[in-house]
């Protein structure tokens, strides 16, 4: 149970409330707000139960080690880990005829220095150590007489025997550099203790705050150390060892060992040794006196992170200095941040029975020390923290009379615990998620980096802070990023549209909806279709207003655009509401981006049929040669081809075998000009020949324009397809009837022998203009028949055709054609000529006729001579094989059945194979055709009929016939038997079952094929 004195404390505490005032977040945030209990305080006071011998002087905490010099001269040191053991150490037979002035204890907690003045004249300033686990107080002899007001420990130091390199300040303003510590159980060492550099120049100014860090950059060790006067705050800067293995990894404890060797840090003030003092760097501090309301100097109080401060501050007369660190400290001017942060007005607290609570006189602080986010300053009756963010007072308490006189707070620095302590008692102070308000001081100091980092993943925090940072953008006209940050708001959309329509810029409300649009899920269509329309809109407006301006303007929003277009919900809600966004182009005027538009979306007719419109054929033979639909190309084509007929020839060839010519048809029959007739034939040769096309219609149309427009072209493509009339592509009649309807007759004498009309061709050649001409087509016409009867009939055309009319003097060249044709005779020709021709003329071609004549005699009198000789080598062949024999022994077997051939009647090939009669024909029956099969059925029949006529014709002249005599004309003779058994013979054995052709046509036949009775077999 909580004692009275307790219960009456907790009534004097004033914290204001952390809680976020809820109408400065967003109206429509959608966040409601869940707190079912109040939040925990950040700031709450433990008083440490501890039975303590005597009264408290001074304490110093530090590493979980709490060290406190009593006032019956004691040291008392404790873990707080443990804070029912602790230990005792008297010095006051130590210090006689001296008093107590202060105790410093290292980061460590193991090294403690106790500070005495004395008491009388006679004595001097002590300085006095103990080692944590030490019982025996060692005097630094090597500082005596020195007053020692400030002590910089070594913060990189790890050494529990050792404090290591050390700076300790004296009230004349002298700094000197030591290194003190145990070694051989409690013998004291003092290394390297130098004087180091004078601040007070021989004038007495005491050092009341001293410090120094290190750190290692590469081969660099930087230093900085901070000294504290009554009146002003020096700073010093130096690189004070290169080392040779240094590098980036160099950690903060090589940096210590590389102290340890003694006199660095002596070498950070040698720079500014021979300085006139109004050169340093340093400040003026406003003091009230020098020392505080309780008599002690004021002090450094630093805020770490990591062994390394990242803020300082001191108490000024008018404030607490308050300045922020580099953490490189790589550069002389190390402090980023300085401040000065004005005490709290006092305020009046009614006095209370058993209490200090009186009116103050004064806002000055005892001593303070700084977190984070809070400074905690130490009243004579109280304590109050103060926000460093907006320096306003967060908590203050106030302690009663029972709990002694408050003479100093603490902190711990590797535990950041806070200690605040009276003559009789120690309070600890824990600090609860003390950032929890600061995302909103932050963001009221418009740090909204920061304040965004300690949202701490709160999102109605996060949008209270995004809210105020694009509102600051806004009213400083930075309209792109305030659009950008308002859109990861809550904000109203309408509100937002509203603010940038007003400032008339589209440019952040363009940005502003493209966010809002990448944010809207998929299902909204109705949203995104409305945002991506407006969007549309505002880019078009904004080209149209760029494209008066400079060009690189212009493309880098064309880019834009373009970049927005191709994505894919954009495309998708195009494709949805493409008329609404065509229409809206096109009200704009703007061409280029609707045909890329719809050359992205494939919608190419629209775009046609608007270039159509207005004349501009150009372009909308661009888009149809662009894109790849050849329905497109079908529609429009005919129209391209009567407007612009080589580009559009062009581009058919172009879109090569995508395009069906056939029905390319349409737009190939326009021909106004000679022109198109040109370009059709030129895409129709293309077809022909390039792509190979068959079609009838395509080659037939050809053959149409070569006879109308280019009639001395229909020869060359005739020959080309060749003379076969199963392998042209073209009909033959309608090329016929085309080139004699323009008088093509050259190209007609080709038909006519394509259609192997060999007399018209003849008679037809013969009629060309060119008589050379005529008689090479014809001579060569009436070559190509293989008949040799028609070959004469025309040969004789052309001789009556060359013969009629013939001079005496021509009759030479005339008969010139018996050289040419082998099956005319001079006969043949006489006729022709005239019956008043000489017939010297004729002489040698009668002579040589009549010695054809004679040859040909002899030729055949020859092969009448090799035909004798001829059946006289077959008759003598035919009896060798009647005398030829196969020797078959007894132990041959069928091929077939594997039995003994003797057995029965067989047939025996010249190849060697044997086979009885019925197994051959068993094997072969399957194979014969049906002809045959019904042949040899027969056969057998008449056979069986004939041996059965047989036999009763024997029986009927036997002993048992009465007499009886047979009709000899119903008796089969011998012979007709035999010639029925030869015909089934040479049926059945015309060839080798093994080696003839049955075996080859038996090859694809399967060797199963009642595969159920074979499966019923096995089972």
């Amino acid at each position: 149970m909580a004692s009275m004195f307790d219960q009456y404390s907790s009534d004097l505490i004033r914290e204001s409330s952390t809680e976020t005032n809820v109408g400065v977040g967003p109206q429509t945030s959608g966040y409601v707000s869940v707190r079912t209990r109040k939040e925990v305080p950040i700031f709450t006071k433990q008083k440490m139960n501890l039975n303590l011998p005597s009264g408290i002087l001074f304490l110093s905490v530090q590493n979980d080690w709490l060290m406190m010099l009593m006032t019956n001269l004691t040291v008392l040191r404790m873990n707080l880990k443990q804070p029912d053991k602790f230990t005792e150490v008297p010095i006051d037979k130590t210090i006689g005829g001296l008093r107590p002035s202060s105790i410093y204890l290292d980061p460590l907690g193991s090294h403690l220095f106790l500070t005495f003045l004395p008491k009388s004249p006679g004595f001097t300033p002590e300085l006095l150590y103990l080692q944590r686990n030490s019982f025996k107080p060692k005097f630094v002899t090597k500082l005596k007489d020195q007053e020692i007001t400030a002590i910089g420990f070594n913060h990189v130091n790890t050494s529990e025997t050792s404090t290591g390199p050390i700076l300790l300040g004296t009230a004349h303003g002298v700094i000197w550099e030591a290194d003190v510590g145990l070694e051989s159980g409690d013998k004291l060492v003092q290394n390297n203790v130098r004087h180091a550099f004078d601040i007070g120049k021989g004038e007495p100014r005491p050092i009341t705050g001293l410090e120094f860090y290190l750190k290692t950059e590469q081969k660099n060790l930087h230093c900085i150390v901070l000294v504290l006067t009554v009146d002003r705050l020096y700073k010093f800067h130096n690189t004070i060892r290169s080392t040779g293995n240094g590098s980036l990894a160099a950690s903060a404890l090589t940096a210590a060992q590389e102290l340890k060797l003694g006199g660095y840090l002596q070498k950070v003030f040698s720079p500014y040794q021979n300085v006139d003092d109004q050169l340093r760097d340093f400040e003026e501090l406003s003091m009230s006196g020098g020392k505080t309301a309780t008599g002690s100097w004021p002090k450094l109080v630093f805020n770490y992170e990591e062994d390394f401060p990242k803020s300082f501050g001191c108490l000024t007369e008018h404030g607490i200095n308050y300045q922020e660190i580099d953490p490189a400290i790589n550069q002389p001017q190390f402090v980023v941040q300085k401040e000065l942060i004005t005490y709290p007005e006092p305020r009046f607290v009614p006095p209370a029975t058993n209490s200090h609570k009186v009116a103050p006189k004064t806002n000055t602080p005892l001593s303070f020390i700084l977190t984070d986010f809070h400074a905690l300053l130490l009243y004579p009756d109280h304590v109050s923290a103060i926000s460093l963010l907006d320096y306003q007072v967060v908590y203050e308490e106030y302690f009663v009379e029972q709990y002694g006189r408050l003479i100093n707070i603490v902190k711990d620095v590797r535990s950041n615990v806070t200690f605040v302590y009276s003559n009789k008692l120690i309070f600890r102070y824990k600090i609860v998620n003390e950032q929890r308000n600061a995302w909103k001081l932050y963001a009221d100091r418009q740090k909204f980096e920061l304040a965004l980092q300690y949202c701490n993943k709160n999102p109605a925090h996060r949008d209270i802070v995004l809210v105020k940072q694009a509102q600051s953008y806004f009213y400083a006209s930075d309209y792109l990023q305030a659009a950008a940050i308002f859109s990861e708001t809550q904000l109203s959309f309408e509100e937002v549209c509203l603010k940038f329509l007003q400032k008339n810029c589209n440019q952040a409300l363009l940005l502003y909806l493209r966010n809002r649009l990448a944010q809207l899920k998929p299902h909204e269509k109705t949203q995104i279709t409305m945002l991506i329309v407006w969007i549309v809109q505002l880019f078009l407006v904004e080209l149209s207003h760029q494209r008066a301006g400079g060009d690189k303007a212009t493309r880098d929003l064309q880019k834009q655009f373009e970049a927005f277009m191709a994505s894919r919900p954009v495309m998708t809600c195009v494709r949805r509401n493409r008329t609404a966004i065509y229409d809206l182009m096109a009200s704009y005027g703007d061409t280029h981006n609707l045909t890329a538009l719809t050359t992205i979306n494939q919608d190419y007719e629209s775009v046609i049929q608007q270039y159509i419109n207005q004349g501009r054929y150009e372009d909308a033979l661009a888009v149809l040669s662009a894109q790849n639909r050849p329905e497109l190309v079908y529609q429009y084509a005919p129209i391209a081809m009567e407007m612009l007929p080589a580009a559009t020839v062009g581009m058919l060839i172009g879109q090569g075998h995508r395009l069906d010519p056939v029905r390319l048809m349409p737009a190939l029959l326009c021909l106004d000009t000679v022109q198109h007739a040109h370009e059709t034939v030129r895409y129709l040769e293309y077809c022909i020949h390039s792509r190979g096309c068959v079609e009838s219609a395509l080659h037939n149309y050809l053959i149409q324009l070569y006879g109308v427009y280019f009639p001395d072209q229909l020869l060359t493509f005739l020959e080309s397809q060749g003379r076969d009339t199963t392998m042209v592509h073209y009909d033959p009649h309608y090329a016929l009837r085309t080139a004699l309807r323009h008088d093509i007759r050259p190209a007609c004498v080709f038909l006519h022998c394509l259609l192997e009309m060999w007399v018209p061709a003849v008679r037809l050649a013969l009629t060309l203009d060119d008589p050379e001409a005529a008689r090479q087509l014809a001579r060569q016409t009436a070559a190509q028949p293989t008949d040799r009867v028609l070959r004469k009939r025309l040969w004789l055309l052309i001789a009556e055709h060359e013969i009629r009319g013939t001079r005496d003097e021509e009759v030479q060249r005339a008969l010139g054609i018996l050289q040419e044709c082998d099956q005319l005779r001079i006969e043949d020709l006489l006729p022709y000529f005239s019956d008043f021709q000489r017939i010297d003329h004729f002489k040698e071609a009668i002579c040589r006729s009549l010695k054809e004549y004679n040859v040909k005699i002899q030729e055949q009198r020859r092969d009448m001579e090799e035909s004798a000789k001829s059946a006289n080598r077959v008759r003598q062949e035919l009896q060798t094989f009647r005398s030829r024999s196969v020797t078959v022994s007894a132990q041959e077997q069928c091929a077939v059945c594997n039995v003994y051939l003797m057995l029965k009647p067989f047939f025996v090939f010249h190849c060697g194979h044997k086979f009885h009669a019925d197994c051959l024909e068993r094997q072969v029956l399957p194979y014969l055709s049906s002809a045959k099969s019904a042949r040899l059925a027969m056969l057998k029949q008449n056979l069986a009929a004939t041996q059965q006529l047989a036999d009763s014709g024997t029986a009927a002249v036997g002993p048992g016939a009465a007499g009886v005599v047979p009709d000899p004309a119903t008796v089969p003779t011998v012979s007709h038997k035999e010639a029925l058994k030869s015909e089934i013979e040479a049926i059945i054995s015309s060839e080798c079952l093994y080696c003839g052709q049955l075996m080859i046509n038996a090859l694809d036949k399967p060797f199963v094929e009642n595969w159920q009775q074979a499966d019923s077999e096995w089972d």
